[in-house]
């Protein structure tokens, strides 16, 4: 029998689909390209915590219907199925449903409207280790070298997703910036 929507499924996913905020779990370039960045950045003064890495596919599924419904960009009734994660998103009454999922979203910590206006992708670059949310802050302007070796003056900014000469430096590394998802890079900016 299937399990309504809420935060046993945040319970769930952190025994049978997890996440890990492990740099050392990414493809094996991309971890190469992420540390090479985040040394520059902790070279230069920034502090950078990791949030996640790689994901579960179901985890995935989790984040992307409970986003989705909870924000009124579907119904409850659109989200698929997936083998293997026995939910119901559809509690009989639209405003449950919307409760339900968002209480997932809360105990997931997902970004929303304004620091995220996606919803996590189903096929994330995170389910093949090609992917990382991470938070960069620092205070003032720092100097951050790009894999070329030159510096780049970067100014904090805390619209991470407006800031510019940062993306260009990741990118230097292989490291691209979805700029609608505050924490996320990956190896193809999606």
């Amino acid at each position: 029998m299937a399990t309504k929507s809420g935060k046993y499924w945040v319970t769930w996913a952190d025994t049978n689909a997890q996440n890990s905020s492990k740099v050392d779990d990414l493809e094996a370039t991309f971890k190469t390209n992420v540390k090479a960045f985040t040394k520059a950045l902790t070279d230069a003064g920034a502090k950078v915590t990791v949030s996640a890495t790689k994901r579960s596919a179901k985890r995935a599924y989790l984040f992307h219907w409970s986003w989705k419904i909870s924000q009124g960009k579907c119904k409850a009734a659109d989200a698929k199925a997936l083998a293997g994660v026995d939910i119901e998103w559809d509690h009989g009454d639209e405003e449950k449903s919307k409760a339900g999922a968002l209480e997932m979203v809360n105990g997931f910590g997902l970004a929303i409207p304004p620091h995220s206006t996606n919803a996590p992708a189903l096929t994330s670059n995170h389910i093949d280790g090609k992917a990382v949310d991470m938070t960069i802050s620092w205070t003032g302007t720092i100097k951050v070298k790009k894999k070329d070796g030159s510096e780049a003056s970067i100014t904090y900014s805390s619209n991470v997703n407006a800031n510019a000469a940062l993306h260009l430096v990741g990118d230097s590394y292989g490291v691209k910036k979805l700029k609608t998802d505050a924490p996320h890079w990956s190896t193809d900016g999606r």
